[in-house]
């Protein structure tokens, strides 16, 4: 059986009303790109608020956040290469700081790439994996 199907009888026995359910289903890319800038971009949003905490209210969560931040870089350089790790934490601790068009610029093998997005960085790192 079908799980939309099974959800649709469900809900239409239910609530005796037609339903109708959307949804799409992903390619294994498509997944592996959406859970990727997922969780960089979670990952990425998690470092900025601690900073803002610190700047706003004069309250460093650093010792607090060190301990849940090391583990999530050990399982980055786990996951990658050393060079493809570096540009995530690139992308995680200093991408938000850019304040120019310049440094969004990443040289990886005297290639520039600009990244601006999760997107592009996960398009970096499908390049740099081949």
């Amino acid at each position: 059986m079908e799980p939309k199907k099974d959800f649709k009888k469900f809900f239409q026995k239910m609530f005796d009303v037609p339903v109708e359910i959307q949804g799409v289903s992903l390619t294994p890319e498509e997944k592996a790109r959406k859970n990727f800038t997922t969780f960089v971009d979670s990952y990425k949003q998690a470092v900025t608020r601690s900073g803002e905490v610190d700047e706003k209210y004069n309250l460093n969560l650093w010792d607090w956040d060190n301990l849940y931040a090391q583990s999530l870089e050990g399982l980055i350089f786990y996951s990658f290469e050393e060079e493809v790790a570096e540009v995530i934490l690139w992308y995680v601790y200093e991408h938000g700081l850019a304040e120019e068009e310049g440094d969004y610029k990443v040289v990886v093998n005297e290639n520039k790439f600009i990244i601006k997005t999760s997107d592009d960085l996960y398009d970096l790192i499908l390049i740099l994996e081949e």
